[in-house]
C-alpha cells in the first residue's frame, strides 16, 4: 500500500497565505512589480499587451530608466513614482499610476510627452531620429466619460480622414472605474473573455489582486501568476509594507490636504460673493435663501 506524501506549510509558507496583499495601485507596489530591474517580464507583458503587439514585433528587451532606489529624503515622499523604460526597438515608454483626478490629467500627460520627445533628441541630432515616445496613464477615476472602454489610445491624427501624421508620439489612458463598469455590464460573458484579453487580465490583477476574477487572469497566465506570487513575497517583507504604508499615508496626506485647499478656496469665493451681495443691497434674508442657509448661518459665515 502506497503511502500518501503530506506537503508540510512552513511558517513562512502559512505566513505568506495570511498576509494582506499591498494594493497595486498604489505606485510605490506598482514600482516594484513593474520596475523590476532583476526580473522585467512583468513589464513586458504589459507592455506587449497594451500595444497589442504579437509576433515579431513583440517587444523582447527592456530597459528600466529610473530603477526603485528607495525613498532618500522626507522631502522625496511625494516625488512621482512613475516606471520608465527603453524597448530593444528603442521606444522609450513612460508608465504612471494615478488614484486622483487632480484636473490636469490631459495637459499633464501632453507636457510630459513632449519632455521625453525633446530629452530624447540631443543638440544637433536630425529631428528624423526621433523614435517611438509612448506615455501610458493608469488612472483610478473618470477622465474620458466612456461608459464601458477602459483602454483609449491617442495619436496624431487629421481630424477628418484620419490619416496619421507620425506615429513618434503616442498616449495610452486606462481608466479602472470604466474597467469596473465594463465588468458589471459584461458578467455573464466576463469568464469567457478573461485569459483571452491579455491587457483585461493585467488590469484586474492590478485593480484587485485578491478578486475572483483575477485570480482566473493569474491561473490562465503563467507571468500574471508569478506577479501574483512576487507580490505576496512583497506584501510579508516587513521593510517594504513600512516604506508602503508611509507611501500610503504620504498619497492620502497629500490628496487630503489638496482637497482641504479647494474647499477653503470655494469658501472664499462663497464669501466673497455674499459680500457683493450685501454691498449691492441684497438683505441677509435673501442671502439665506439662496444659499439655503439660515439668517444666523449667514451672519456667523461672513463674521468668521
Amino acid at each position: 500500500m502506497k503511502m500518501k506524501k503530506i506537503k508540510w506549510v512552513g511558517d513562512m509558507d502559512r505566513k505568506m497565505n495570511d498576509t494582506e496583499l499591498m494594493n497595486p495601485k498604489v505606485d510605490f507596489v506598482f514600482k516594484l512589480l513593474f520596475g523590476n530591474e532583476k526580473d522585467t517580464s512583468f513589464l513586458i507583458s504589459f507592455l506587449n499587451a497594451t500595444l497589442e503587439l504579437s509576433g515579431e514585433k513583440t517587444i523582447k528587451s527592456v530597459i528600466i530608466k529610473n530603477p526603485v532606489n528607495g525613498r532618500q529624503t522626507e522631502d522625496d515622499k511625494m516625488s512621482i513614482m512613475d516606471v520608465k523604460a527603453e524597448t530593444n526597438d528603442e521606444m522609450v515608454i513612460n508608465i504612471e499610476i494615478q488614484l486622483r483626478d487632480q484636473h490636469n490629467m490631459r495637459q499633464r500627460t501632453l507636457y510630459h510627452l513632449s519632455k521625453m520627445i525633446v530629452e530624447r533628441l540631443n543638440k544637433g541630432e536630425d529631428y528624423r531620429e526621433i523614435a517611438k515616445t509612448v506615455t501610458i496613464n493608469i488612472l483610478d477615476f473618470d477622465l474620458l466619460g466612456e461608459e464601458t472602454r477602459f483602454h483609449n489610445k491617442f495619436r496624431f491624427l487629421e481630424t477628418e480622414t484620419h490619416k496619421e501624421l507620425t506615429d513618434a508620439g503616442e498616449i495610452h489612458f486606462m481608466e479602472l472605474p470604466v474597467l469596473r463598469r465594463y465588468i458589471e455590464l459584461n458578467k455573464d460573458d466576463i469568464t469567457e473573455i478573461i485569459g483571452k484579453e491579455k491587457l483585461l487580465d493585467w488590469l484586474l490583477f492590478i485593480d484587485n489582486p485578491d478578486s475572483e476574477y483575477a485570480k482566473m487572469a493569474e491561473t490562465s497566465d503563467e507571468v500574471i501568476g508569478r506577479a501574483k506570487d512576487m507580490l505576496r513575497t512583497l506584501s510579508s517583507d516587513e521593510k517594504i509594507r513600512e516604506e508602503y504604508l508611509a507611501r500610503e499615508k504620504a498619497v492620502m496626506d497629500h490628496y487630503a490636504s489638496l482637497k482641504a485647499a479647494e474647499e477653503h478656496g470655494r469658501e472664499k469665493e462663497r464669501k466673497i460673493a455674499m459680500n457683493i451681495l450685501l454691498q449691492q443691497g441684497i438683505s441677509i434674508e435673501n442671502i439665506a435663501l439662496a444659499y439655503k442657509m439660515t439668517k444666523e448661518e449667514v451672519k456667523q459665515f461672513l463674521d468668521e
